[in-house]
């Protein structure tokens, strides 16, 4: 079993759980992510989705990779309702829909970042993290057009589930290859790469359970 297959068997496990406490009996929510899950699902003859409706998603930025960008006389900072704290950035999540099976769907927010090196400054906003495609895409100001910033890495992150919340942390994040290049170009620099460690994600959201 793939190390991804592994994460999301072991989030459907907790995501059945969650969904037994909402409408199963404590010992169906013992099972297996299988039983739990194909319960919720098939005594309504549908699919389960979670619904987030609010909460934040927070990035810790890679030790290193701050350093980095420092160092180079780079800056990242918050933009509009994206907030700073010890403990990272956080962007607030508008909304969202994930299948409670197969953890695919996207997930939208507002806030963003703004880098500024050299007198120049790029602003990449409102925020989509699609777990299908496990990329993070954002609109860029500079650009005038949404564009794949991130790879979303699922392999090690840990979820946690109750019927009215959903907690996965320790995602790991990247930058894409075509990013890396057109940074590297706008703030004439070599500093950016494809693979870049970024850093870690963390969502936090309540949910609600729909049947379809």
């Amino acid at each position: 079993m793939s190390v991804r297959r592994t994460a999301i068997a072991a989030a459907a496990t907790a995501l059945g759980v969650a969904l037994s406490v909402a409408g199963t009996s404590a010992a169906q929510a013992g099972s297996t992510h299988h039983t739990a899950a194909a319960h919720a699902t098939s005594d309504r003859g549908g699919a389960t989705y979670l619904a987030l409706t609010g909460g934040k998603t927070r990035l810790s930025l890679n030790a290193n990779t701050a350093a980095a960008l420092t160092g180079a006389g780079v800056t990242v900072a918050p933009a509009s309702e994206a907030t700073a704290g010890s403990a990272g950035i956080a962007f607030p999540i508008q909304g969202g829909l994930i299948n409670a099976r197969t953890l695919a769907g996207k997930i939208t927010h507002s806030g963003g970042l703004t880098f500024t090196a050299g007198g120049k400054s790029l602003t990449i906003r409102d925020f989509t993290v699609n777990t299908s495609t496990k990329t993070l895409s954002a609109w860029v100001d500079e650009l005038g057009a949404r564009v794949a910033v991130l790879n979303v890495k699922l392999g090690k992150a840990k979820i946690t589930a109750t019927s009215k919340r959903l907690t996965i942390t320790n995602i790991k994040t990247t930058l894409k290859q075509g990013v890396a290049d057109a940074l590297n170009g706008y703030f004439s620099t070599s500093l950016f790469s494809g693979g870049l460690p970024i850093g870690t994600v963390a969502v936090s959201a309540p949910i609600k359970v729909l049947h379809r």
